[in-house]
């Protein structure tokens, strides 16, 4: 049997040596509620309801709430060797038919063109690391995409079945990974 020791001191209850073996800890809705460094600005809390919020330098930088973690403005995940992680949603493809916002809650677009130059929009990627493609699969006309923010120019023009435009998010523009005609491969969508 351990023995615990235990003093009081201004800032609170101070316990030595103790195990917990089936217990809890609970904080009941403190925000900051745990705290794991010396100048206590790297804490977990639950402020929120059915949240719990992770603190890192004062900073909230993560949520994770019910079947979701959740990577907020300002921070990222990012892997061992590299600046962003790979992201792309999973729900079913959009298939987009005239003008029209292409989504960002999937990773793939089938664009049918209805005439000349129909006006798509695409805003910011959720996170850093997004990737989206968009394919003309009806060439009943032209597509121009205008990205909220596009590296390299402001819109990427469709003009026949068979372009791709592969692209992916790096925290502040889309930037064109692949642009490609699988049809004929001289004539890719044009980046202007």
């Amino acid at each position: 049997m351990a023995v615990c020791q235990f003093e009081v001191d201004a800032n609170g209850l101070l316990l030595h040596g103790v195990v917990l073996k089936s217990g809890t800890v609970d904080v009941n809705g403190t925000a900051n509620g745990i705290i794991f460094d010396a100048d206590g600005d790297t804490t977990i809390g639950a402020s929120t309801d059915n949240q719990l919020d992770i603190t890192i330098a004062g900073a909230l930088d993560f949520s994770i709430t019910a079947n979701s973690f959740n990577v907020l403005a300002g921070s990222t995940i990012a892997g061992p060797t590299s600046t962003f992680a790979w992201f792309a949603p999973i729900l079913a493809q959009q298939a987009l038919s005239g003008a029209g916002a292409v989504n960002v809650t999937t990773y793939y677009t089938a664009f049918t063109s209805t005439g000349a130059g129909d006006a798509l929009t695409l805003v910011d990627g959720v996170v850093k690391g997004h990737r989206k493609v968009i394919t003309h699969v009806v060439d009943g006309g032209s597509g121009v995409l205008t990205p909220s923010n596009l590296s390299g120019g402001t819109t990427i023009t469709f003009t026949t079945a068979g372009e791709v435009a592969e692209l992916y998010f790096d925290g502040t523009n889309w930037v064109a990974l692949r642009l490609f005609n699988t049809v004929t491969p001289a004539t890719p969508p044009v980046l202007a």
